[in-house]
């Protein structure tokens, strides 16, 4: 494709733009502590302007920090002093061709720093009780920990402030203010974010905001914060500064803004001033699968009729956001539906993308695999991460650029941590040999490659970058210490993974048991599982694999788990999805369960001091699996330079061993 429409240059009000892609606003947690855009952020923010967007963006930028803000490294505009960091940042965009925006966001009841500092959170109207989903629950203690520390600090004190006239106005001049400081420091564009719960979103939701003033009731009325909001930053800034507002669409699970509502609104905003609405969407904060049912869709496309609907409504830009392929994206602009598509998950994969596209190289631009860390760390108050791409957020301190001498480097294992390590090492301009015992690149994540469609667009993007850097594949290439000391290495990076074991219960190496070795003939070579009723033990990622493809395949599946939650290796969005995808179907899922036995009936289980036996047919182990370094320490025993990455080093899954690979490549 020519992607002649999405590569096409746009303007939203005065500013021109070389193409329709920008990058969508999310919490990174990457800032300083002090509020100011830390070196990571415009590291972060550069890349992509680096690798073609045209527009960069952080997300909730504070207007009142250290109040309204929801996490400890918000970045913020309230004040002056902010002004120098973001015009660093501004240049480094600048330098790459590329425009940066910020969004300006007031938390409202979503502001956890109030919380934990005992400020009140500043809100429309008291909020009424809220249900939680049970789904909740379903993290590890260590995330329990890490949700609840706004909550469990000495100075914690949840309570809320009701906005009087005078609070209204104090919140209009903190976001006009912002906006007059962003343009200051070189910053291009500001976004308002009246979407997702925070503050002026309260006002515009008719299930949040229950005021009997002229903020509050009619539709009219409770589009009158964000009006005076836009209003009174046009008054300062002028017409030629661009100004736009994130809006939602919908409200998923509750009797909240519908779409109808949505277009007022966003009429009411371009009238205002809005340079653009960017569409989007919320939920029910109680229900744990709302993200991925309203911001961060898990369904493709979900909020692009909505994002029609808009374009329809107004005489100004509409942006339209979630999970948008390229190749939709070039489509609907192409048919009007939309102006711009704006990219968070795609762009954190493959900074690169726009600059892909253009030069004729789609199926070069590293897949996103729809792990959720990204979302899921900003649940966790930590800075974000990407599962398949190890640079995210540490683009400063760990590059790809041409080492100081090129070295022979063995790789020994073609998971994903010994390909990625060794794509990395050969952009870096060593000269690369990747060893695999098998007749397949990925090692046993081919397996998990066979479950999962993402895996696999993933599996398929590492052959063609292997083979397009030259790198030298053997397959078939068992190698001992003297198969390697033949090749006269430099360097080896030792892949091979971990070891897979079995739990020490009765019954367990029977012959109705498989472990993830025992996998291959059904997952890969196409053999018929031959079983009605199947239980898997283990709850994670590759347990949830197999769960899937069997369940697909027509069988009863029941998975147990020692541990409190399933996909504990996912970011909390994408495991809260995945066990609701996988209960609504049918699927057994059984946690804080100790195996006793499996014998000629099923498995034998215990949880809360009962036994239980689950009847099956097949039995399949994946929830023991261990760092296996008997190969690396073999090799540095005869003096040669030997490093370990992934799941032989560190049990880690596809994460962890991108992560590894390209911390030890990244200083080959």
């Amino acid at each position: 494709m020519s992607y002649e429409h999405l590569l096409s240059p746009g303007r939203i009000g005065a500013m021109e733009l070389r193409n329709r892609l920008i990058m969508a606003p999310m919490g990174e947690e990457l800032g300083d502590e002090n509020g100011e855009v830390s070196d990571d952020q415009a590291a972060y923010l550069e890349a992509r302007a680096k690798g073609g967007m045209a527009v960069v963006m952080l997300g909730s930028v504070g207007v009142a920090h250290p109040v309204g803000c929801s996490n400890k490294r918000q970045t913020a505009i309230s004040e002056d002093r902010f002004i120098p960091s973001w015009r660093r940042a501004a240049d480094r965009v600048h330098a790459q061709g590329a425009k940066i925006a910020m969004q300006l966001t007031h938390a409202g009841k979503m502001g956890l720093q109030d919380t934990m500092a005992g400020r009140p959170m500043w809100v429309p109207s008291a909020p009424g009780p809220t249900t939680i989903d049970p789904l909740y629950g379903m993290v590890t203690a260590e995330e329990g920990a890490m949700m609840a520390e706004p909550f469990m600090a000495p100075t914690s004190n949840p309570h809320y402030r009701v906005m009087d006239h005078d609070d209204i106005a104090t919140v209009i001049d903190q976001f006009a203010a912002a906006a007059v400081r962003a343009r200051e420091a070189g910053v291009d564009a500001v976004e308002l974010h009246s979407g997702h719960g925070y503050l002026i979103d309260a006002f515009l939701s008719p299930t949040v905001n229950s005021r009997y003033d002229e903020y509050g009731g009619s539709v009219e009325n409770r589009a009158r914060f964000l009006e005076e909001i836009l209003t009174e930053i046009r008054r300062r800034v002028g017409n030629d500064y661009p100004v736009w507002v994130r809006l939602n669409s919908t409200e998923v699970g509750i009797d909240g803004i519908v779409l109808d509502d949505a277009l007022y609104n966003a009429r009411v905003a371009a009238a205002a001033g809005a340079d653009a609405i960017h569409v989007s969407a919320y939920h029910d904060p109680g229900i744990a699968t709302g993200p991925t049912d309203s911001y961060g869709p898990h369904v493709p496309e979900l909020l692009v009729p909505n994002a029609a609907a808009v374009k329809a409504a107004v005489d100004v830009p509409v942006i339209a956001v979630g999970r948008i392929s390229p190749e939709a994206a070039d489509r609907h602009i192409a048919e009007g539906r939309y102006d711009f598509v704006a990219m968070g998950r795609k762009i954190l994969a493959d900074p690169d993308l726009p600059n892909k596209l253009a030069a004729g190289r789609a199926e070069d631009v590293r897949p996103c695999v729809y792990h959720y860390r990204c979302i899921g760390n900003i649940f966790l108050r930590v800075g974000t991460r990407c599962a398949g791409n190890g640079f995210l957020g540490r683009e400063d301190e760990l590059t790809a650029e041409a080492a100081p001498a090129a070295r022979k480097v063995l790789v020994i294992g073609a998971g994903p941590s010994g390909m990625e390590t060794a794509r990395v090492a050969a952009l870096r301009g060593h000269e690369v040999i990747l060893a695999e015992a098998s007749d397949r690149l990925g090692g046993r994540w081919a397996l998990a490659s066979a479950t999962s469609d993402v895996n696999a667009e993933l599996m398929e993007w590492f052959e063609r970058q292997l083979d397009q850097l030259g790198v030298d594949v053997r397959l078939d290439a068992r190698l001992d210490a003297s198969g390697v000391s033949a090749l006269s290495p430099d360097a080896v990076v030792v892949a091979v993974g971990g070891r897979w074991g079995r739990p020490p219960v009765e019954g367990i190496d029977g012959p109705n048991v498989w472990g993830v070795d025992d996998l291959a003939p059904w997952l890969l070579d196409g053999d018929s599982l031959d079983a009605a009723r199947v239980t898997v033990l283990g709850g994670d990622l590759p347990g949830l694999g197999v769960t899937e493809t069997a369940h697909h395949q027509g069988a009863e599946v029941t998975v147990i788990e020692s541990g409190p939650a399933f996909g504990f290796s996912l970011g909390l969005p994408g495991r809260w999805r995945v066990v609701d995808d996988l209960g609504q179907a049918g699927v057994n899922l059984v946690a804080g369960a100790e195996v006793v036995a499996v014998t000629d009936d099923g498995v034998v289980w215990r949880a809360n001091g009962a036994d239980q036996t689950t009847p099956a047919d097949l039995v399949v182990v994946t929830s023991e699996l261990a760092a296996d370094t008997s190969l690396a320490d073999e090799l540095r025993s005869g003096g040669i330079e030997v490093h370990a990455v992934g799941d032989c080093a560190q049990p880690g899954f596809l994460e962890g061993a991108m992560r590894s690979a390209v911390e030890l490549a990244a200083g080959l």
